[in-house]
Parts: structure tokens; sequence; C-alpha cells
């Protein structure tokens, strides 16, 4: 990858029936609830596997520097 990983979470807000996602660099998608379900089981999985990958880093703490 090119880009740096971020470490800001993105914020979901439930609106009018859609899920919104805002997120960093502007950031901004509209899901679905089926599909806002769907994509957060799949973040969640591919977070776990990606911590075991770094060290096995808890999740939600970051080793990089600020």
């Amino acid at each position: 990858m090119s880009n740096k990983p971020h470490d800001t979470p993105t914020k979901a807000t439930a609106e009018q029936g859609e899920v919104m996602l805002d997120g960093p660099d502007g950031l901004a998608l509209s899901f679905t609830p089926h599909a806002a379900a769907k994509s957060a089981a799949a973040m969640a999985k591919a977070a776990t596997k990606a911590g075991r990958q770094t060290e096995g880093a808890p999740i939600g703490n970051s080793r990089r520097s600020k």
C-alpha cells in the first residue's frame, strides 16, 4: 500500500434508515442496515487478522508514534 493506514476510527451514525460513516480525509459513505452489518463483520474479522500480523498487537492500541 502506498498510503499510511489511518489510526483514527470512523464515526458511524444512523440517520433516516441509513448507516452513515464519517471518517478521515473526507470519507463519507452511507449503507443500508444490511450492508453496514455485513461490512462491520468483515472489518472485525480483518482487524483481528491484521492484529495478529503485527506482532500480536492488541486491537484498539496503536504502536505507531504520533
